[in-house]
């Protein structure tokens, strides 16, 4: 039985932090997220991660929230207005399918 995907209804000011079941090792110049706990579909699994989810995995270790993530991101990674769409779609598809995946969690399924 196909399980049921959970609604997850998040904003820019949502906190969110990484799950304590992965940790982020650097292995031959890679970023790797090593599963550390019964992690479901990520036993035995690593996941190797680009630059840019390296980048936001690593401010959501600290707990932030989506907008932190953006202007960090919109700071480093531009000098004008054009393609900034482009990254803010791409942050908040990042946060929410790893909300669905359990990479991420949010501040209130952490408490």
């Amino acid at each position: 039985m196909e399980e049921e995907k959970k609604i997850i209804e998040i904003d820019w000011d949502t906190r969110i932090k990484t799950n304590p079941d992965f940790i982020l090792r650097e292995i031959g110049g890679e970023s790797i997220l090593v599963p550390v706990g019964e992690v479901g579909p990520f036993e035995n699994t690593m996941l190797t991660l680009n630059e840019t989810s390296a980048f936001m995995w690593k401010m959501f270790m600290e707990g932030c929230t989506p907008a932190d993530v953006r202007d960090k991101a919109l700071a480093e990674y531009t000098s004008d207005a054009e393609g900034n769409e482009d990254i803010l779609e791409g942050i908040m598809a990042y946060v929410m399918q790893s909300l669905q995946l359990g990479l991420l969690k949010t501040e209130e399924e952490e408490g």
